[in-house]
């Protein structure tokens, strides 16, 4: 049973699973508008996402269809702990921007506390969780909605190995193991920027509502700093491709740590548990397309031998491939001349040469574990 039933998961409280962390990250009024006339009046022309910033009340607006609905979202300050104390309709309208005269037609409204929250545990036997069943934190540019998806990824493959008989039950601890860390250095990176927001929403000056030079410089100065932080948030390339498993018990590791990586960037590697990095091939392809469904041997120096792996990889069953690759970076990122690639895309092992035991290798990765000269 995997339970992906949500933040209020009757699968995680079944299970004996409790959430940890931070009950109150931020407080936010949610209200879809339908508001006709808003499209003309916006001086910097339509987007997706205007951020409004000014020293009596800021938010978010978001187009929906495009033309007249629209999502806004009024980021209560730390004092105001009431939703029903905060006037909705002039808080809407300070970010908006418009006067009393302004006609809305409020089509829904809700409340909600953004929180940081991740379960204790994601498995009990037979039972696992997965996505905000398993870890709840403020919604920013899709974090949660990916961090499931990579749960369900990483415990899908495992589940096919143990099912179709390749892989031994172990296996499945593997899942909680790289998962359940990911998850907690992910919530942290999703409050840090949420608390950065607030912040910079608080300290908003009034010189940004002044007209002529002084108050061009405050508005140029707020705006730069609002994209800075924002294109964090939005080209996540680090969040979502840099982090790396690194105490998972079916990854050969070589002693090589994992290079750092932050919200915005990483540092694409091969070292064993890292997401193995990227390469166009000189036919076209993705590397990530041409690879299997299963194991894929990478191999970069087709004078490199790798029978005996094949060969141990067919006596238990795992389902392995190798791919040649043919592609013009492949030195700088690839150093070594053989890289073993999980059906989740992460690094499994790597080396110039198979192992002396390559059976110890292909028992590793099948969750029966055994060291790896």
């Amino acid at each position: 049973l995997v339970g992906c039933d949500g933040a209020r998961s009757a699968v995680r409280r079944a299970i004996g699973a409790a959430f940890h962390g931070d009950a109150v990250v931020q407080r936010v009024q949610s209200t879809y508008i339908r508001a006709p006339d808003l499209l003309g009046r916006m001086s910097a022309g339509p987007a997706w996402a205007t951020f409004s910033l000014n020293p009596r009340r800021s938010g978010n607006m978001y187009a929906i269809d495009g033309r007249e609905t629209w999502l806004v979202h009024n980021y209560l300050r730390p004092d105001e702990t009431d939703f029903e104390a905060v006037d909705r309709d002039a808080c809407l309208r300070a970010i908006l921007g418009v006067g009393p005269e302004f006609a809305y037609e409020v089509l829904s409204k809700e409340d909600w506390i953004g929180r940081r929250l991740v379960a204790d545990r994601f498995r009990d036997r037979r039972a696992f969780i997965c996505g905000d069943a398993a870890h709840i934190w403020v919604p920013m540019a899709g974090y949660g909605m990916n961090a499931g998806i990579a749960d369900a990824v990483n415990l899908s493959w495992m589940l096919a190995g143990v099912l179709r008989g390749w892989a031994a039950p172990a296996l499945l601890d593997a899942h909680e193991a790289e998962r359940l860390p990911i998850t907690e250095q992910v919530s942290r990176y999703a409050m840090d920027h949420a608390t950065a927001l607030a912040k910079q929403r608080g300290a908003v000056p009034a010189e940004v509502e002044a007209p002529g030079p002084e108050g061009d410089a405050a508005r140029d100065a707020v705006g730069r700093a609002a994209y800075a932080l924002n294109v964090n948030q939005y080209c996540c390339g680090g969040l979502n491709f840099g982090y790396f498993y690194d105490a998972s018990p079916i990854i050969a590791y070589d002693g090589e740590e994992a290079p750092a990586y932050g919200m915005y960037d990483f540092t694409p590697s091969t070292v064993p548990g890292c997401r193995t990095p990227h390469l166009w091939l000189r036919d076209g392809r993705s590397l990530y397309d041409a690879a299997s469904p299963g194991y894929t041997l990478l191999r970069f120096d087709p004078r490199a031998e790798v029978e005996g792996l094949m060969h141990a990889a067919a006596v238990r069953g795992v389902p392995l491939s190798v791919l040649d690759v043919d592609a013009e970076d492949a030195a700088v990122l690839y150093p070594r001349r053989l890289v073993l690639s999980r059906p989740d895309g992460h690094v499994a092992w790597r080396g110039d040469a198979v192992p002396t035991d390559p059976l110890a290798l292909v028992d590793l990765i099948r969750g029966a574990g055994r060291k790896v000269d």
